[in-house]
């Protein structure tokens, strides 16, 4: 839904729903990276960073569920 929202120029509603995909799911690298994004395209610089370095992380642990 955030990609969607995302591609669709509602950045808010995107951020929100990326937000509460997040919470579910702390460890999905892709929805760091398209929250990332999202912040990219509002011009919150800092924020992007922050969700696309969470993005690469998630990336290169190794998955803890059985």
């Amino acid at each position: 839904m955030g990609k969607v929202l995302e591609k669709k120029g509602e950045f808010q509603l995107a951020v929100r729903a990326l937000q509460k995909a997040a919470t579910m799911d702390p460890n999905n690298a892709m929805t760091h990276h398209l929250l990332g994004q999202a912040y990219r395209d509002m011009g919150k610089k800092e924020e992007a960073e922050t969700e696309t370095e969470i993005g690469r992380a998630a990336t290169t642990q190794p998955d803890s569920r059985p």
